[in-house]
């Protein structure tokens, strides 16, 4: 099986690259995003549930520096934008992603113009529409709400506390 295509959106021809991308996959055309550092198994059941949205998935990843402008911290992202990527490309309900550097994906959607954009229940719909959405209301905005036991903060803070216990 192979992995979905890759598109850095900042390189200059992403552009190019990206409407390439659309016009190979299946209408309509559903896009999120995200930082997706540790990938865990909440990400993966938003995804799926993503997918199940339209007849493709197409995933923005935030750059290094996006992820770390975004309050992540001066360590994180763990993982660099181009492996991150590759995970979720590996995933077979994705079928496009997109690395962009912007702190949201507004102009990346801007440029896209898919049918669906879809964010986690953590974002309100206000806020995406004044933000990611501003000036692109014909684009359907779906929330999907979270399982509350996934976090990747909740997911370091275990593995921290449990190698600070190992080497006392």
């Amino acid at each position: 099986m192979k992995n979905a295509d890759i598109v850095d959106f900042a390189q200059s021809d992403g552009l190019k690259n990206l409407l390439e991308l659309k016009g190979r996959i299946a209408p309509p055309a559903v896009f999120t995003s995200g930082v997706f550092d540790l990938v865990h198994a909440g990400h993966l059941d938003y995804l799926q549930a993503a997918r199940q949205l339209g007849g493709s998935l197409l995933v923005g990843v935030n750059s290094d520096n996006s992820a770390r402008k975004l309050a992540k911290g001066p360590s994180r992202p763990f993982n660099n934008a181009k492996d991150r990527a590759e995970l979720i490309a590996s995933l077979r309900y994705v079928d496009g992603v997109i690395i962009f550097g912007e702190d949201t994906p507004h102009q990346l959607l801007k440029e896209l113009q898919p049918e669906i954009f879809v964010k986690g229940g953590d974002y309100s719909e206000a806020y995406l529409r004044n933000t990611d959405l501003a000036g692109l209301e014909h684009i359907s905005l779906k929330i999907i709400p979270l399982k509350t036991h996934y976090s990747s903060s909740n997911l370091i803070e275990k593995i921290v506390s449990a190698y600070r216990k190992e080497t006392r």
